[in-house]
């Protein structure tokens, strides 16, 4: 399985932040802008997962 890096990054003028999905990936998937994903987090004996799964395919 290759490792996929991504930074997270802070939005300016709000406390959310945004994590990229790698171009392969999302080619892969076929993940577009406007996609929902319900996010679940929680801590583990080595870090944090966090779960991605797609609710909405968007139209585009």
């Amino acid at each position: 399985m290759e490792d996929n890096i991504v930074k997270v990054r802070g939005r300016h003028g709000t406390k959310s932040l945004d994590i990229t999905i790698p171009v392969k990936i999302s080619e892969k998937y076929d993940i577009k802008p406007g996609d929902l994903f319900k996010v679940v987090a929680k801590k583990e004996k080595n870090g944090t997962k966090i779960v991605y799964s797609l609710i909405y395919k968007s139209n585009r």
